[in-house]
């Protein structure tokens, strides 16, 4: 992965605020990220999708914690590990 990239996405204040947040809690659900940051569910999934697609951010799937919402998966994120050094010393 060039660390270009993570410069260039870096350099974006949403993207920026996005990945701090997943950095400071690993496995946060896309409906807790964009509370926590303030974007809509959408705006999320618009931001996250390059990071994704770039492998910066892994996107998992997994079963709700509620019986009732068990059969419609959560998504999960977290910074790929290869990576988190780099992104930490570029915040």
């Amino acid at each position: 992965m060039e660390t270009g990239f993570i410069q260039s996405t870096l350099e974006d204040n949403h993207n920026k605020l996005v990945l701090k947040t997943v950095l400071n809690q690993p496995y946060i659900e896309r409906k807790e990220l964009a509370e926590q940051t303030g974007f809509s569910v959408e705006e999320i999934d618009e931001l996250c999708q390059p990071l994704i697609d770039n492998m910066v951010v892994l996107e998992l799937a997994s079963q709700a914690a509620h019986t009732i919402e068990s059969r419609v998966p959560r998504k999960v994120y977290l910074l790929n590990p290869e990576l988190e050094q780099t992104i930490k010393d570029s915040l």
